[in-house]
């Protein structure tokens, strides 16, 4: 079978599976067409093209990948997708069913480990979806026998809201250098905080910081990092909003 290269190439894939993660957040799997070239690099991302009929228009939104670049071998990629009430294509995505075709465009996006943090400890800093790329990030370090200290902090409004947090508990078993810790921003045993805080508890002077969510707290964190000596090209960030 001849491979096609993909440069800005769409293609047809087919909705494998959908796991609703919590009331707002679906995870789908989504298949790779066989008959062409399909790499990615974990922290990118890959956009969906879907038609609004009842406004006539071509919509295209990118999500970030939340498998490791393994599973693309065995014909398939993750997306952690919050559906939003008003959006222009999640409403959309929401209704879809496996089995069912989409459209997408291939893996795009410069938020990656850079070759400088793989010398150094690295923590990843996220709220709400803002962990998504950094699931297939940590997967492809630790598959590669990262040695330094990895430390997750993640930040959302619930319990109920949490994402993945049996996977990387998992790993936090498994990875004697990775840790993992959440915070809770209305907890009901008033212990209510917010990624900042934790923050405060894990700073690591020598460490590589990366930080996604929406953009307020992506400004908090970085001036938080800044005011305590981080120089700002150890801080990498992706805002989701």
């Amino acid at each position: 079978m001849e491979i096609k290269k993909i440069k800005n190439l769409k293609f047809q894939s087919e909705i494998l599976d959908i796991v609703q993660l919590t009331q707002n957040v679906k995870h789908f799997k989504i298949s790779v067409p066989k008959d062409i070239e399909f790499t990615f690099t974990p922290g990118q991302y890959i956009s969906i093209i879907m038609d609004d009929k009842s406004k006539n228009l071509r919509l295209r939104r990118p999500y970030s990948i939340v498998s490791s670049v393994k599973d693309t071998k065995k014909g398939y990629v993750e997306l952690c997708i919050k559906i939003l009430e008003n959006g222009n294509i999640t409403p959309i995505l929401d209704k879809l069913k496996i089995k069912d075709k989409i459209e997408c465009l291939k893996p795009l996006g410069d938020f990656k480990i850079s070759e400088e943090s793989k010398n150094k400890n690295i923590i990843f800093i996220s709220t709400g979806v803002g962990i998504a790329p950094f699931k297939s990030m940590i997967s492809e370090l630790l598959n590669h026998n990262f040695k330094n200290k990895i430390t997750l902090l993640t930040g959302y409004k619930m319990e109920e809201d949490k994402l993945y947090d049996q996977e990387f508990n998992e790993l936090k078993k498994q990875h004697n250098n990775f840790k993992y810790y959440s915070v809770l921003s209305e907890s009901e045993n008033g212990r209510a905080g917010r990624v900042q805080s934790i923050l405060e508890k894990h700073f690591d002077k020598k460490a590589d910081y990366y930080i996604c969510g929406v953009k307020n707290m992506i400004s908090s964190v970085r001036l938080l990092l800044l005011k305590k000596g981080i120089l700002g090209k150890d801080i990498y960030s992706e805002k989701y909003d």
